[in-house]
This record gives C-alpha cells, structure tokens and sequence, in this order.
C-alpha cells in the first residue's frame, strides 16, 4: 500500500514538474523560404533563413536572406539573434540584428509573424511582416 501510494505521489510530481506546452512540436517557427525547392518550410532556430515579405510575389526584392545565424533567444513570444545578410547579387555580405515578434496561430502551427532587421553599419533597420504559412 505504501509502496503503491509513493509512486503515485512520484509520477503526479513528475507530471507537474514538465510545464505544458513544452514539447518540441509546440514551439514557435518561423517560415523560411527553401534555398533548395523554393517552397515555404517552417523551422525553429534556423542557422539561415530567407525571409519573405508577407502578401508579395516571390521575387528579390522582397526577400531578406540571413546566414550565419546565431539566437541569443529564443522564446513563446519573443526570437532575438544575429547574423549575415547575403545581397541578392554578388557575395558582400553585411551583419544583422534580427527580432522576431507578434506570434500568431495560422495553418496549425505557432510562427512568428513579424520581424525586425537593424543593420549596425549603415544604422538603419526596418520591419516587416512575415509569411505565417508553409
């Protein structure tokens, strides 16, 4: 009888100790265009990511496309990290701030669906608004 009533006691506190929501599958993504088929795919903590600009065709100009990238954050609501931006027509690369924010529920994933890029050398940042499904 003890014993019986020590494991329960031991598996409620087990249940009770892992928060809900905490599995891999539920975590917040983003949607990144594949280098490889061109499609929209979600990932979470992409090391290179191209960005697309919510409700444009899929072309250049609308593209923000990061490498290198390192997520100092990485949360429910909030993404913060840095990285490099490739320009779409040569091999100069420039060094990115990005925050990802606004998540939202669409196509049943969490993505984010806003993000900001500061570029430090030319002081200069701007938002957009980010596809939110693949």
């Amino acid at each position: 009888m003890k014993l019986t009533a020590f494991v329960v006691c031991a598996l409620m506190g087990l249940a009770l100790a892992i928060p809900a929501g905490a599995s891999a599958a539920h975590r917040t993504k983003v949607v990144c265009i594949s280098q490889k088929t061109g499609k929209r795919v979600y990932q979470k903590k992409p090391e290179r990511c191209t960005f697309h600009k919510h409700g444009e065709p899929m072309a250049e100009a609308f593209f923000v496309r990061t490498h290198d990238d390192h997520w100092s954050k990485w949360g429910r609501r909030h993404a913060r990290g840095h990285g490099k931006e490739r320009a779409p027509m040569g091999s100069s690369t420039m060094r990115v701030r990005i925050k990802l924010s606004h998540p939202v529920r669409r196509c049943g994933h969490r993505v984010f669906s806003r993000a900001h890029f500061f570029f430090p050398k030319t002081n200069h940042g701007s938002t957009m608004r980010l596809d939110a499904c693949a």
